[in-house]
């Protein structure tokens, strides 16, 4: 049994309502959560690797019910949050299911 879409409109409103939060675990792993009614949508976590001094190069994201993906790294937290939303967006409105 496969879950039913959302609509865009629905789809919307949970991003909407999303927000950025420290994980539980964020002292050990420095990941932090990006939440909307209480469920957890996205993981974003310091990306290391870079040619930077710090040796971080920006930030990492995935989807919390998809598994790790590769995706672009992206500058800052934020971005980072808002293309995955816009992920889970088009993920949560896909008519075809995996």
């Amino acid at each position: 049994m496969t879950a039913r879409p959302l609509s865009a409109k629905a789809a919307r409103a949970v991003t909407a309502a999303a927000t950025i939060v420290k994980a539980p675990d964020w002292a050990d792993t420095r990941t932090w959560h990006v939440v909307s009614g209480g469920r957890v949508l996205v993981v974003v976590e310091p990306s290391y690797g870079g040619t930077s001094r710090t040796g971080r190069n920006g930030w990492n994201w995935w989807l919390a019910d998809g598994g790790r993906t590769r995706n672009p790294v992206e500058p800052t937290r934020e971005k980072a949050a808002v293309a995955a939303l816009l992920a889970w967006e088009r993920r949560a409105t896909r008519k075809e299911t995996r």
